[in-house]
Parts: C-alpha cells; structure tokens; sequence
C-alpha cells in the first residue's frame, strides 16, 4: 500500500472557554490514500468541520488550541507550522469548498476579478492576469458553467446558487490541490441542482485524480461520491469503512441509528427512527464511549475507559465493545443479544 497523502495521528483539540476548556475534538485517527474519496459523516455538532479546520490551521488561535497529536500531508508535519508556510499550502496545495457560496465570494467585486485573484495568489504572483483569465475561463468551462465568459463578467449576485457554488469549485481546483475538502457544499441547494453539484464532484475526482473529503450530514449523498466513510460523533470517529460496508453491514450503533434516520421512498415516514438524548457536554467528556448515554446496548464497561477500534472486516473498523471480547463485557446480557 502507498503511503497515505493525508495522515492524522491521535489529533485532540480544545477551546478555551470562561467555563474551561471544551473538547471539540479528542483523539482522531484518520488515514487518506492518495486517489482516495472520504465521507465525513454525522450529526451537527460532531466535529466534521472542525477536524479538517484544524488539520489546516483554519482556526483561530485563541481560542483553539491543538492539545495533542500530528496531521502529516504527504509525509510533511502540519501541526507548529509557521501561518507563513500553512498559507503556502492552502489553496495550493489542500483547498476547500464551503457550503454557502455567497458568504465566500466578495458581492462587490465580478466573478473573474476573484477568480483571477485567487489563481494568482496560489501561484504566488507568477502567472500573469492574462494567463489567469484563461485558466479561470477553462475552470468555468469544466465545471459545466454555461457561457463562461458571460458568468465571468458577472458579479455573484447575478448568479443562481448552484451556479455560485460551481463557481467555488472552480476557484477551489484552479490550483490544481492535492486534497479537496468539500464542506457541506450541496446543503444550500435545492434537490434538483445537489444532485447535478454531486454528478460534477464525481466527474472531477475521477477526471482529475482528486483526493476528496466530503462532509456531510447525509449518509445518502456522501455515498453517491465516495468510496469510504467515517462516522463521526462527539468528536471522535466511532465507524470507518468502505461506503458500501456502512449500508450493507453498519456496525456501531450510532451508524445504525443514522441509517434508521434516513427517508426511504418505499417507507412511510412513521417508520422513520430517531436517536433519543443529545451530544454530551465536551466540557467534561465522558471518560468511555461518548456515545453511550444514547446507546440502547450500553454496559458497565462502555464508561470505563477508552474503546479501542476492533477491525471487522478489511478496511473495516469500529470503536464499540460490542464486537471486542465476544460482545459479552461487563457481565451483562445486552451485549450477547445485539452482537
């Protein structure tokens, strides 16, 4: 196996708030290969978009704070890089797609201004604004805009929302990234223009070779573009494997629980499940599973202390003690019924 492009290592990160630290995320460990496809998934509040901020230096500091742990981008160390050399590789190197286009484009500068600007920034001043324009035109041409050098001419608000959204794609991948976050990025969007935003994301990885972190609150759209998923909650991942094990074999309960969640065309809402209780308070963690103060299934040994990963299948994994030790722990039977 290759080495991965993107290496994440027991990464902890911490607010400081007037009621003391807040545990956003504790403890990650994430691999991402090279060509690789990732669906970061779960509830708002879990910490999606926080892990990848963080990875990158995208929060402000005060008051996160990266407590512990390493995130290697092709081997190099991130974490105590100098802003001046995170800068170098932002856009360049990793970029980001974000979930409301309108917030990050300027509403008083054209379209081509910013996109112009932002291919000359990430080749730091050595493309000329004359070779810009065309990388720009051909970016709003591959994203399928219609009419680039109309759509180039114009400023965002005369723009629909998917096609402001095509727009950030463009200038996310003008540079060429070796790693595309997409945060969210169909959220804003009605059912017609996400699915055809979804299609464009999968054309562009496979054509261009991406490597690509999708979150997502949505198991259904994550699994139309990647090829594996993390399952994220209370700022850990408790679930990874290949997109089509998550559906066929979910194996932590909270997966479960999201699957059950999800609207299916054959079954009437009714029979739609919901996960009872709420994210526990970060700023006193629970020292087991985060989970199991929601987890019908939950013993004794679930609040013990850390969950280690048991691998499941290859490419499999899971952070729950109902697939360590023969799913009986604690002495109680609720393990041995759901294992």
């Amino acid at each position: 196996m290759t080495d991965p492009l993107l290496s994440i290592r027991g990464l902890e990160l911490a607010f400081d708030t007037f009621d003391g630290p807040y545990h956003a995320i504790g403890g990650v460990d994430l691999d991402l290969q090279p060509g690789e496809a990732l669906g970061l998934v779960g509830e708002t509040g879990c910490g999606k978009s926080v892990l990848t901020r963080a990875a990158f230096g995208l929060l402000p500091s005060p008051p996160a704070r990266i407590v512990a742990g390493s995130v290697k981008l092709g081997g190099r160390e991130l974490v105590g890089l100098p802003e001046r050399d995170l800068r170098s590789i932002r856009g360049a190197e990793v970029a980001m797609i974000f979930q409301d286009p309108m917030t990050y484009l300027n509403p008083v500068f054209r379209v081509g201004t910013q996109l112009v600007d932002a291919i000359r920034a990430q080749s730091k001043g050595r493309i000329r604004k004359a070779e810009a324009k065309d990388i720009a035109l051909a970016m709003l041409e591959k994203v399928h805009l219609p009419n680039p050098e109309r759509q180039f001419r114009a400023y965002p608000h005369e723009l629909s929302g998917g096609m402001r959204q095509r727009v950030l794609i463009a200038m996310a991948l003008a540079a060429k990234p070796r790693l595309l976050i997409a945060d969210e990025p169909t959220t804003a969007l009605d059912v017609t223009i996400q699915a055809q935003i979804l299609r464009l994301m999968g054309e562009l990885v496979e054509d261009m070779g991406l490597t690509m972190i999708m979150i997502s609150h949505d198991l259904g759209v994550v699994a139309q573009v990647c090829s594996r998923v993390a399952v994220m909650y209370a700022g850990q991942i408790v679930e990874d494997a290949p997109v089509e094990r998550i559906f066929d074999a979910p194996s932590h309960p909270y997966t479960k629980g999201l699957l059950k969640a999800l609207p299916h065309p054959f079954k009437p809402v009714e029979s739609l499940a919901s996960i009872p209780g709420s994210l526990p308070d970060l700023l006193h963690p629970p020292t087991g599973c985060r989970f199991a103060a929601r987890c019908p299934h939950a013993g004794p040994a679930c609040t013990s202390g850390p969950v280690p990963f048991a691998d499941l299948a290859p490419g499999h994994r899971a952070a729950c003690r109902l697939h360590l030790e023969g799913g009986v722990l604690g002495g109680t039977g609720a393990f041995a019924e759901t294992a």
